[in-house]
C-alpha cells in the first residue's frame, strides 16, 4: 500500500483548504485600520519674514 503519498495528498488538500477558508473568513466590507502615526500631527510653524 502507498501509505506515504495519500499521507502527502490529504496533507496538500488540507493546507488548500486551510488557504481557501483564510481567504473566505477575511471580511472585505471591513477597512484595514491604520496604524496609529509614532509623532502626533501638528501643522507646522510658518516661518515669518523678518522684519525691516
Amino acid at each position: 500500500m502507498a501509505i506515504r503519498p495519500l499521507l502527502f495528498g490529504i496533507l496538500f488538500i488540507a493546507v488548500f483548504v486551510a488557504i481557501v477558508l483564510s481567504i473566505i473568513w477575511v471580511d472585505p466590507t471591513q477597512p484595514t485600520r491604520q496604524p496609529d502615526p509614532l509623532a502626533p500631527t501638528t501643522p507646522a510653524p510658518t516661518p515669518t519674514p523678518p522684519a525691516q
